[in-house]
């Protein structure tokens, strides 16, 4: 705030000093100037009047920006001065007491369980179609009083009072392991042709939208895919495409799909992985 006095206070003095010297006639502002230059002109408005009262202007605009500031100061000086309230904090009572513990909680046992027992069993012979032979039976069919109550089925069930329950059978799930995609590996997968031939298959098919033409649309299009083990190619897809032009992403897609079949795995160790490729496609107008 005091550098800001300062330098208002001679900001002031050099104006003042501007304004007294103000008598020469090379002086825009001179009086003696302006009486000679409109002497038989109109000096009440116009180029006289703002010739005439600048310097005072600029006085006066200097004296209220340092009582401004002036006034400003002492009211922030006045205002640090004005002591703060001193909230007392309320005494802690440090005397030590006791609570009581609470009673310990009754445990409510858990209700019985009915078991619900298993559904009665039927009782059942078997049905077997007569047979005309000469042997002899030693096994009489049963009499017609024995049957009562007992259903005729494929199969004998003879119901006894005590009998084991039904075993449960668990049911077995098999999980099946995804193959994980390999981030570092020691070889890339191969194209039928190699790098070079990869490029020029893409080079040869790959058709520039006439969209992207005509807009001179040009850039780089990133295309990810997966190689797995057996050399087939999945989840071709655009990593990062060009701006504006949807229709040159898929096209690159488009062309990258047809590699299929024409892949070897990528390796590590020796042993063939499943990874995630990256390829580049570049449209650029001649």
């Amino acid at each position: 705030m005091a550098v800001t006095l300062v330098v208002i206070l001679l900001i002031t003095a050099v104006s003042l000093y501007e304004y007294f010297s103000a008598r020469k006639w090379q002086q825009v502002t001179s009086t003696e100037r302006n009486n000679v230059v409109f002497e038989s002109r109109n000096q009440e408005y116009g180029a006289y009047v703002l010739r005439r009262d600048y310097d005072k202007r600029i006085i006066f605009i200097l004296l209220g920006l340092a009582l401004s500031i002036g006034l400003a100061f002492g009211i922030s000086k006045y205002i640090r001065s004005i002591p703060e309230e001193v909230i007392e904090e309320a005494p802690i009572d440090m005397t030590q007491f006791d609570l009581p513990a609470a009673p310990p909680e009754e445990e409510v046992p858990p209700p019985p369980v009915e078991e619900t027992p298993p559904p009665e069993m039927e009782k059942s012979i078997a049905f077997t179609p007569p047979v005309v032979t000469d042997e002899v039976v030693d096994n009489p069919p049963p009499l017609q009083d024995d049957l009562k109550d007992v259903k005729a089925k494929t199969e004998t069930n003879d119901v006894k009072d005590n009998f084991d329950p039904p075993v449960e059978k668990k049911q077995v799930v098999v999980e099946q392991k995804v193959e994980e995609i390999v981030a570092f590996v020691d070889e890339d997968p191969i194209y039928s042709g190699g790098i070079n031939g990869f490029r020029k298959f893409l080079g040869e098919n790959i058709k520039y939208p006439q969209i992207a033409v005509d807009q001179g649309i040009e850039g780089k299009c990133y295309v990810s895919f997966v190689v797995d083990k057996t050399g087939s190619i999945s989840n071709v897809a655009v990593a990062k495409g060009i701006r504006g032009c949807p229709e040159c992403d898929k096209e690159a897609v488009r062309v990258i799909k047809m590699t299929q079949g024409k892949w070897g795995a990528a390796k590590v160790n020796g042993k063939p992985v499943k990874y995630k490729y990256m390829q580049v496609v570049e449209y650029k107008l001649q």
